[in-house]
């Protein structure tokens, strides 16, 4: 690679420190592809020997600033792991400052240390043990030295592990922090309530009561005496209770109830918004995740969500679901979410993972309506397992190969498209990159999405609601990482792997003739090839029509009658 490229290469360095301005490095290595290679490629589709020395070059460079980034990434990474540790461990944690100010706490903190011998109030703590509360403000000016110390009241059953911490010269508040402080005792935190413990195990609530008590106390005699019963039917009880959760001593019971308390006080209250999440584990082992929505005891409906996990966000047509009877199953795919990431996962594995699914759920040939990137699996599903599905809905979906126009995309999925065609390494380090671009400003990466795109698609974007939700969603789907989603971009310039004429019930095809990321000549080609297929286009809707369109599209799915399906349903 000569001097000229002095620019292409120190772009390269640029983007692995600042990644959220990767999508202008993908620019510019799509246009040195063309004036370095041109646009014609042999039948082999790979670049002759005499220029491939240039394409090496390029991902030499190209590694170096992935293993550069990797490296600030797995820093960050590293604080992310241990935040996520902060927030959601049991026990209170505090970073104090001068004269005990609380300048930081976890959530559990507000919980616990609400009331008791140690509270929180405002930004100062408060104790009932003063003698305590001196100990700590030794500690906390170093009287007692730099090293750990744990300091105990046993008046009032509560400890206290204190880390002095070197002050840091940063800005901020973290250069005031002095002592980091673990509370770790208290009942409140450590014992199993009774209605806990009856929840978790299934045992009575007299047997819950004596649990809750052996958890606090540890003694079966007192604990017998505080219950006002026998000590004989203290120990019938405890039989019970270590025969229905499968101990073999009181040491153990009292261990596995604890341990479950701990569990419980991890959890943090879920939020009205927290979609519930549900699993199952797979003959070969592999765990598959789904989300439900709507009348769980509804008409159970199947649905698969757009490449990267992202949108639509069903939240939004919950009461609608609910008004019309549907039980909506999101089925998340293999490497998003906390569906198991299988590797060299194509289109056509999908179908068997939902057959079982259904197997479990107990439901029969329901619809299934695809949206985008689902579009391909559901395909590929209805081709190899012609009893699965009753109908088909393919909203916007994506397509593979032949039906794939690169000339006719916006400018990001062009330009990946274009690179990937070239030498696929180049579009897996870019979008290693990329994907770390998008984690760190996904609102950047959505306004410059948006700006190659229709004006109906922008609209989504400059919505405040709808682009928070499609953040969230991102970040919930990439819960595993992003690879899967440059996979998923690979895997559609193959052929589908199916023969199309395999997929004889009705589909549904609907598709936006603004939309720049598929466009719509290739979608139409995919309709002229499925053999009982309902297409229609909407001249003023592109790739993101799926909140303007949603419900209409399922209803007319919906409405179809299996011996006459283009003939609607009678109400």
């Amino acid at each position: 690679m000569n001097n000229d490229n002095d620019a292409l290469i120190g772009k390269i360095y640029e983007t692995a420190l600042s990644p959220g301005d990767w999508v202008e490095l993908l620019d510019t290595i799509a246009g040195w592809t063309d004036a370095q290679l041109g646009d014609a490629l042999p039948a082999g589709g790979m670049a002759p020997a005499s220029e491939c020395g240039q394409v090496e070059s390029l991902v030499a460079h190209l590694e170096r600033a992935v293993r550069s980034s990797s490296y600030m990434h797995a820093l960050e990474d590293r604080s992310n792991v241990l935040n996520a540790m902060y927030n959601q461990m049991p026990w209170p944690m505090l970073m104090l400052g001068e004269g005990l100010e609380v300048l930081e706490y976890n959530p559990v903190a507000l919980q616990v240390l609400a009331a008791g011998p140690a509270r929180l109030v405002g930004h100062r703590l408060h104790f009932s043990d003063r003698e305590l509360k001196q100990a700590l403000e030794r500690v906390n000016r170093l009287a007692e030295g730099r090293g750990t110390q744990l300091l105990t009241s046993p008046e009032e059953g509560v400890s206290l592990l204190c880390l002095p911490v070197q002050k840091s010269d940063a800005p901020g508040s973290i250069s005031r922090v002095r002592t980091i402080v673990w509370v770790l005792a208290g009942h409140s935190v450590v014992t199993p309530s009774p209605e806990m413990l009856r929840s978790v195990f299934n045992i009575t609530e007299a047997e819950s009561r004596l649990l809750h008590l052996l958890c606090k106390i540890g003694n079966l005699q007192q604990s017998a005496q505080l219950l006002n019963i026998k000590i004989s039917t203290a120990r019938s009880q405890l039989k019970s209770i270590m025969g229905k959760l499968n101990a073999s001593s009181q040491v153990q019971l009292v261990s596995h109830a604890m341990g479950h308390a701990l569990v419980q006080a991890a959890r943090m209250p879920r939020h009205d918004d927290d979609d519930e999440e549900y699993t199952l584990t797979l003959p070969d082992g592999r765990v598959l995740s789904w989300y439900e929505y709507g009348d769980r005891n509804g008409r159970p409906v199947l649905t698969l969500e757009n490449q990267g996990a992202s949108m639509p966000d069903h939240t939004v047509f919950e009461d609608w679901y609910r008004e019309k009877g549907l039980r909506m199953i999101l089925i998340v795919r293999p490497g998003y979410g906390i569906s198991t990431y299988q590797p060299q996962y194509q289109f056509t594995d999908l179908g068997a993972d939902i057959r079982y699914l259904c197997e479990h759920l107990k439901i029969q040939r329901p619809p299934m309506a695809a949206y985008c990137g689902g579009g391909p699996y559901a395909l590929c599903a209805a081709a190899n397992y012609p009893d699965l599905f009753d109908r088909l809905g393919l909203l916007g979906t994506t397509l593979a190969g032949e039906y794939l126009d690169l000339d006719k995309l916006e400018p990001i999925h062009r330009m990946s498209l274009q690179i990937s065609r070239r030498d696929p390494r180049l579009f897996m380090l870019v979008g290693r990159l990329g994907v770390r671009g998008v984690q760190k400003a996904p609102e950047k990466f959505y306004k410059m999405l948006a700006r190659g795109m229709s004006k109906a698609d922008q609209r989504v974007f400059d919505n405040p609601d709808l682009l928070a939700r499609t953040i969230k969603r991102t970040r919930r789907g990439h819960f595993q990482g992003a690879r899967i989603m440059m996979e998923e971009y690979l895997n559609h310039l193959r052929p589908l792997g199916v023969d199309l004429q395999q997929v004889t019930l009705p589909v549904l095809q609907w598709h936006g003739e603004t939309d720049g990321i598929i466009h719509i000549d290739g979608a139409r080609r995919l309709a002229d090839d499925l053999p009982n297929v309902r297409f229609r286009s909407f001249p003023e809707h592109g790739h993101f029509m799926v909140y303007d369109l949603w419900k209409d599209f399922l209803t007319e799915l919906l409405s179809l009658t299996p011996g006459n399906p283009w003939e609607p349903a009678s109400d």
